[in-house]
């Protein structure tokens, strides 16, 4: 069998057998990028010497009014090195998904956006197969530490768009076709299913499945809206898994329409791990099926998030047991305190924008009764329709 991509990169286990990843979600940022979310990520990646670092989407904010005007190439093309350079120049391989916001509006597209990202030289990140939907669709073979066998695989899937009213796309049928093609391939050069994680931006429609609903008085929890309106949610005890950073701030944003991935993941054991951005209010891991669902909140600080909780995701692998790994957050909170922030105004701003253009809604409402801030839930408004 053919491999669905022609030759994938590989990377190895280090000679103690460990091997790291670090997720980097929802920097969504302009080429004016914040001081913050660059120093964080050279604090977090000397902190915790990553092997590889995995972006999931939202990079950049393609709405970001910088674009809007002047050589817009060139713009998107400083905010993606501004992003990418601490890890590049500490020499980490890296790679990256695209999620909804990359090429929304002023935003490049992404076959100029890739050719960006891969003027790295340790960027590993691949087109992927033209002939099927998203743009970026590759997987990364971990191997053996002496380099002579396929140990792990990681999976990159382009969760493909939102709409500005905050739909989202389900990863297509002939995507779930590639990865099954890729999953066969694997099993055919090593004789049986290679253990796996993927990474996507938006969540899997089965993320609903390890919440439960709870009642309005429950302190805290994220509140519903379309299908879920007038409902209630927070993390369900039966499917979390307790790490060192678990919150529920926003309600997820999944496709409405069930492609069937997470039930293609889960069919032959090989993918132990699903890790999703988008949501930049939530993080944890939970279990469903026997594949655990992850969220890794944001990292960026010019866009909405979790105050100093905003944070990377770090995720261990053992060579001598590989279908077993281990994962903490790394917090903002962890390094600085709110004296360290540049930019205090704008981080203001962020720390109150609503997750979702619904959540909005009741702000508009009110401003217009008190008769005082309606032009400020507007001006919120107007900035997080584009956010989902």
């Amino acid at each position: 069998m053919a491999s669905p991509i022609g030759k994938a990169k590989s990377l190895k286990f280090k000679k103690d057998g460990t091997f790291r990843i670090m997720q980097i979600a929802d920097t969504q940022d302009t080429n004016i990028t914040s001081k913050n979310t660059v120093e964080f990520i050279g604090k977090a990646l000397d902190s915790e010497n990553p092997d590889l670092v995995v972006f999931t989407g939202d990079q950049i904010k393609g709405y970001g009014l910088s674009f809007a005007t002047g050589n817009r190439d060139k713009k998107v093309a400083e905010a993606i090195r501004n992003i990418v350079t601490p890890v590049a120049e500490r020499n980490i391989p890296f790679t990256f998904v695209f999620g909804n916001h990359d090429d929304q509006a002023f935003g490049i597209s992404k076959e100029k956006q890739m050719i960006v990202y891969k003027s790295f030289p340790t960027c590993l990140a691949e087109p992927g197969d033209p002939s099927i939907s998203g743009y970026g669709n590759h997987y990364i073979n971990i191997l053996s530490s002496d380099g002579k066998k396929i140990l792990f695989n990681i999976y990159l899937i382009d969760s493909l768009s939102a709409s500005l009213d905050g739909h989202c796309s389900a990863v297509s049928e002939e995507q779930i076709a590639w990865y099954k093609s890729a999953r066969d391939y694997l099993k055919d050069k090593t004789g049986d299913y290679v253990p796996s994680l993927l990474f996507q931006h938006i969540p899997v429609p089965e993320m609903w499945n390890v919440l439960k609903e709870v009642p309005k008085s429950h302190k805290p929890h994220a509140v519903g809206y379309r299908s879920h309106y007038g409902k209630y949610y927070w993390m369900d005890e039966k499917y979390l898994i307790p790490g060192n950073c678990d919150f529920l701030l926003e309600t997820p944003a999944t496709p409405e329409k069930n492609s069937g991935e997470f039930n293609a993941a889960a069919e032959k054991g090989d993918v132990l791990a699903m890790f999703f951005g988008h949501d930049h209010n939530n993080s944890f891991i939970a279990r469903y099926k026997n594949v655990i669902l992850g969220y890794t909140q944001g990292c960026g600080f010019n866009v909405y998030g979790p105050d100093l909780n905003r944070g990377v995701r770090v995720i261990d692998l053992d060579e001598n047991n590989v279908r077993e790994f281990k994962t903490h957050t790394v917090m903002y909170k962890d390094f600085y305190t709110s004296k360290d922030l540049h930019d205090k105004l704008k981080y203001a701003y962020y720390k109150f924008a609503p997750p979702s253009f619904e959540s909005v809604l009741p702000l508009i409402k009110k401003g217009a009764i008190a008769g005082g801030v309606a032009a400020v839930a507007l001006g919120a408004a107007l900035y997080i329709k584009n956010k989902k």
